[in-house]
């Protein structure tokens, strides 16, 4: 497969709308949260106090017309400071950086920016604020639900415009303690992409090299 057909990382989710009834049972009226919820701002503040945070992940993309998976491999590398960056090392090596430019595709060949699309970008947003754990600009997009249970906490973002929800629908986040470990958008039953994230390492900062190789 083309190394272009499989980035940047949300945008094959946005081709059909989303069917209705398949939003989680967590986004409903009992489980709204606003941004600065005072039941979620211990966990908050500490995931943003760590800057730089490093992990592996797999990717899984079920599509209509496969019974298994697409799975992609790659690291993870989270900045206040720069934004997102993910490295697929499997089954292409590929980097796609978010951050408060948009996004920027980076392959062994060059850098590229993909087509101006507002339901990828809305998407990817939502994964660099995630991943970050900055609650008040996903509120400015989407409506929040969530629930905690000891260590273990879930998120749903629907999206507040009704043309996103029709054509992103739900995203879904879990964690557990100070880390997201699984993200999940769904477009249907047979259509969906699963991130699955593993534990994060932290670092004091990154080094001059993996901010020139990684971010922009």
């Amino acid at each position: 497969m083309p190394m272009r057909r499989l980035l940047p990382l949300l945008l094959f989710t946005f081709t059909h709308p989303v069917f209705a009834g398949e939003a989680e049972t967590l986004a409903v009226p009992a489980h709204r949260i606003t941004a600065d919820d005072p039941a979620w701002q211990d966990l908050t503040g500490r995931l943003r106090r760590q800057p730089e945070v490093t992990a592996d992940f797999i990717e899984n993309r079920w599509f209509a017309f496969k019974r298994t998976p697409t799975i992609l491999r790659g690291e993870a590398r989270v900045s206040t400071a720069h934004g997102l960056s993910l490295h697929y090392v499997s089954p292409q090596e590929q980097t796609v950086i978010i951050d408060a430019g948009g996004i920027l595709l980076r392959a062994p060949t060059g850098d590229s920016v993909p087509p101006a699309d507002p339901r990828a970008e809305a998407a990817n947003s939502a994964l660099l604020h995630v991943l970050q754990f900055d609650l008040t600009p996903l509120a400015n997009a989407f409506d929040l639900y969530g629930v905690r249970s000891g260590a273990t906490w879930k998120l749903a973002l629907v999206p507040k415009e009704e043309s996103l929800r029709r054509t992103l629908g739900q995203i879904s986040i879990e964690g557990e303690g100070e880390a997201v470990r699984r993200i999940e958008l769904r477009r249907s039953a047979l259509q969906r992409v699963e991130i699955l994230i593993a534990p994060p390492s932290a670092a004091a900062a990154f080094t001059a090299g993996e901010l020139r190789r990684f971010f922009r």
